[in-house]
């Protein structure tokens, strides 16, 4: 699996060697020097995890988290701060507005990795547990319009044999509304299915305004 990193940092020498020893460790690293540069990078693709100085010039990390938080919620896009803060409040306060987690300066890097596992694998279960969630959905859906297909048919074929035997004709209004009521069903799973549609393509297309 290639992950892909970002790193947010105005210390350059920081920056490149976290990214350095990232990348030896088989993750894919981009670096950016601003908050300005981090949003202007998500207009056009998102990483799996972003590694968020808080201490920035004209735009902190706070506030880029922020402004990050107002799309990508934190399954959709993990945010962990780097900060040589040692003060509690700031660090709570990152986690209010949606940070994963955090690191303190200077960075080891075998913690670094072992954060950034912990929130792929975090967003991979929570991926999976809704994804099952969503197929039981489906497959309880299914039985139960199984079921309400199934007694209108059911009806409508009885009263057809009835008519056939007999040579009547007084069934088939009963026969024609048991089948309004099967058209009716499949109507709604077709009106299911346009929601589940829109739902996937709203997904896929999120973004970040800048300015």
């Amino acid at each position: 699996m290639n992950i892909k990193i970002l790193v947010v940092d105005d210390d350059q020498i920081s920056s490149q060697i976290l990214s350095q020893r990232l990348t030896k460790r088989g993750f894919t690293v981009t670096c950016v020097e601003s908050g300005k540069e981090c949003l202007d990078m998500l207009l056009n693709d998102t990483p799996d995890v972003i590694l968020l100085d808080i201490v920035m010039p004209e735009m902190t990390g706070l506030q880029v988290l922020q402004y990050v938080r107002t799309v990508y919620s934190s399954i959709d896009i993990p945010i962990i701060m780097v900060t040589a803060k040692t003060d509690v409040a700031v660090i709570v306060e990152a986690l209010k507005f949606g940070a994963n987690d955090y690191i303190q300066k200077p960075v080891n890097i075998d913690i670094v990795e072992a954060r950034i596992n912990s929130q792929i694998n975090a967003v991979k279960n929570y991926r999976d547990a809704m994804e099952k969630k969503e197929v039981e959905s489906i497959n309880k859906m299914i039985a139960t319009f199984n079921h309400e297909i199934n007694n209108p048919l059911t009806i409508a074929f009885g009263l057809l044999r009835k008519a056939k035997k007999e040579e009547s004709l007084e069934y088939f209004e009963r026969i024609s509304e048991a089948l309004k009521r099967v058209s009716n069903i499949v109507k709604e799973i077709e009106k299911i299915d346009e929601h589940t549609e829109y739902h996937a393509d709203f997904d896929t297309t999120k973004k970040i305004s800048v300015g």
